[in-house]
């Protein structure tokens, strides 16, 4: 048995939990490839036009899954605890899949603290299809989620050694699945790279941390989970950077609401909002963050005054 899981969505929240479960249950995956012209090609060619961009991804990296393995993961995460949702495109995704792909095999679970369904039954459920029983399943979960977590932290502590290092800095503020992949977040940090400006990320910070900051500053709880995150890390992260830049693909309901916000909200920082699709062309991109870097450096030369 071998389990194909698509590199997109939510792989980038749960990649390391994911991972290392099915590695203590002695499950094989394969993992699809960083994304390529030819992965969003498919993806957009087999969505409609009024999907973000982003789960068009999605789509591409599940058809280059299809012939690859036995069973391809696709979990329903709608929420991680009350008033803490995913956007209606990350649960709706095994629909999708299933109404896309005909006859495709998927490997499911469900994840709605609604309905009582936590993310360690949803790991049982995993391991029960897999001829696991329950107590290996949770162990294994266990374990991973330990793992996963403690890599987490780690990576934690590097930005924080970073952010007080000297240089000019820019904190990203995006979904980590736009972030970190190859055709919408990794141009952006490359050039950054390329011009000796060090780059923080805004999901980078302890969850419990981040909702504590998101509702002193912003009063109650913000109702999307990752956003509530993200807006988290910019409180924690903004006094400690020159820049922050905002990602989303158009078009995501969620980002056209708090990147507005973001940008009405904070005057001390410059602030850079790209919104990406599968039309973008990399010299318009190039050109906007030439500008970006332009006015944070001058401001840094400056004094912080423009």
């Amino acid at each position: 048995m071998k389990i194909g899981i698509p590199r997109a969505l939510q792989y980038y929240f749960y990649e390391d939990l994911w991972l290392n479960f099915f590695k203590n249950i002695d499950v094989e995956t394969i993992v699809s490839p960083a994304t390529n012209k030819e992965i969003v090609k498919n993806g957009v060619n087999n969505s409609i036009d009024e999907a973000c961009f982003s789960s068009k991804i999605f789509i591409g990296h599940v058809e280059y899954l299809l012939d690859k393995c036995d069973m391809i993961f696709v979990p329903r995460i709608e929420n991680s605890a009350i008033r803490e949702e995913y956007c209606t495109r990350i649960f709706g995704l095994c629909d999708l899949v299933k109404n896309t792909f005909q006859g495709v095999k998927l490997l499911q679970a469900e994840v709605n603290y609604l309905y009582r369904k936590k993310e360690s039954f949803a790991f049982i459920e995993i391991g029960a299809a897999l001829g696991k029983s329950k107590e290996e399943s949770l162990e294994a979960y266990k374990n991973a989620l330990s793992t996963a977590e403690s890599i987490k932290e780690i990576k934690i502590l590097q930005q924080e050694e970073l952010l007080n290092s000297d240089g000019a800095k820019v904190l990203i503020f995006s979904h980590a699945y736009n972030t970190y992949d190859a055709c919408i977040g990794k141009e952006i940090t490359d050039f950054f790279a390329a011009n000796n400006i060090k780059v923080a990320y805004a999901d980078l910070i302890n969850e419990k941390e981040a909702q504590a900051l998101t509702k002193e500053s912003y009063g109650k709880r913000v109702y999307w989970k990752v956003s509530a995150q993200l807006i988290g890390g910019i409180e924690k992260y903004r006094s400690q950077v020159d820049g922050i830049i905002l990602i989303s693909t158009f078009p995501c309901g969620p980002d056209s609401i708090f990147n507005e916000l973001l940008i009405r909200l904070i005057k001390d920082k410059p602030i850079l909002s790209l919104i990406i699709d599968e039309q973008d062309a990399s010299a318009g991109i190039q050109t906007r963050l030439e500008s970006f870097t332009d006015i944070i450096m001058a401001k840094r030369q400056s004094g912080g005054e423009l």
